[in-house]
Order: C-alpha cells, then sequence, then structure tokens
C-alpha cells in the first residue's frame, strides 16, 4: 500500500510539474512544424498556402526567422505587395542577421522596387551580406548558387551604369556556371553598349 502511495504522489508530482510548463517548447516545435510545412508547399509551386503555413508557424512563435523569410518569398513568388515582403525579409534579417535567404530575398525586393538608385546599391549591399553569410538555410529554392547572385549584383551595377563592375560580377558569375542565363543576357547586352 505505501509503494502504491508514492507512486501516486509522484504521479501527482509530475503532472503539477508539466502543468506549469508554459508552453514555449511545444509551440516553437508547432512553429517549426508549420514552417517546414511551408518550404514544402513552397516547392511545390503552392505559394498561397505556403504563406497560411508560414503565417500560421508566427502564431505558434514570433521568433521564428524562416517563417518571417517563408512569407517574404511567398509574397514575392505570388506577386503581392513589395513592401508587406521588404518588411517580412527585414524581420528575419531583424532576428539573425546571418540568414542568407533572407538577405537575398531582400535584394529581390530592392532591385524589383527600383524606386532609385538607392534601391540598386541597397541591393548590392545585401548580395554582399548574403554572400558573406555562412547558413544551412541558403539555395532551398529561386537561387541555386552564387552564380545567380553574381548575376543579380551584375544587372544592379548595369542598372547604375558601371558597366566595367558589371562586367566583372558576370565574369563571377559565368566562372561558377558558364551557362547562367541572366549573366549571359547582361554580358550580351554590355557588349552592345560598347559598340
Amino acid at each position: 500500500m505505501r509503494c502504491f502511495s508514492v507512486k501516486f504522489v509522484v504521479l501527482i508530482w509530475l503532472g503539477i510539474f508539466m502543468s506549469c510548463s508554459d508552453g514555449t517548447e511545444d509551440a516553437t516545435e508547432t512553429g517549426l512544424m508549420h514552417v517546414e510545412k511551408g518550404w514544402d508547399f513552397y516547392a511545390a509551386g503552392n505559394y498561397a498556402q505556403a504563406l497560411l503555413s508560414f503565417e500560421r508557424a508566427l502564431n505558434f512563435d514570433e521568433s521564428l526567422t524562416d517563417a518571417y523569410n517563408g512569407i517574404g518569398w511567398s509574397h514575392l513568388s505570388l506577386s503581392l505587395t513589395i513592401p508587406v515582403a521588404q518588411e517580412a525579409f527585414q524581420n528575419a534579417i531583424q532576428l539573425d542577421g546571418t540568414h542568407g535567404d533572407a538577405w537575398v530575398g531582400l535584394a529581390n525586393v530592392l532591385y524589383l522596387r527600383q524606386k532609385d538608385t538607392a534601391d540598386f546599391n541597397a541591393a548590392i549591399r545585401a548580395l554582399d551580406n548574403a554572400l558573406n553569410s555562412d547558413t544551412p538555410y541558403f539555395f532551398r529554392h529561386d537561387y541555386d548558387s552564387n552564380a545567380a547572385l553574381y548575376a543579380l549584383k551584375a544587372a544592379c551595377y548595369y542598372y547604375l551604369g558601371e558597366n566595367q563592375i558589371a562586367k566583372q560580377e558576370i565574369d563571377n558569375a559565368l566562372q561558377i556556371d558558364s551557362e547562367n542565363r541572366t549573366a549571359l543576357v547582361l554580358n550580351r547586352l554590355l557588349k552592345k553598349n560598347v559598340k
């Protein structure tokens, strides 16, 4: 009988202890599950469902950097509002300044916005941050190598009229991937401008 009461007391104590937990760990795990689902939807081209999954993840844990990143990429892929995508990438970067994929997303937003030359310069800085980052999040989608990042930098320099630097970035891209279409097109454009 004494053994039974000790087990009972231990079970009660464990029940009280478990109920005192704030549930943060469970919320984070659930949030991460939604982030993973979001990237699965994204990879399948279901950007609307991906966006919902990333937003759900933040309902469980607002500190999930990659959920903000996913929201940004989903908005870009759905051609939704650029300011919302920009804010999402900035939130991700604020939480983790080494998140290369978020830097690439921000560079895309700035490049696409093309409000003025400051956007191109800011996109170049964002790409430099991406290229200097060491992150496991790199190249899951949209960009598959540094060649694409150098090509985007080249495009920014091209629109800034800095053709010599654009040519250097094109060469960087083509050294990595001699078939990079963006770099090849920009290279042809530069050659036409020289003639």
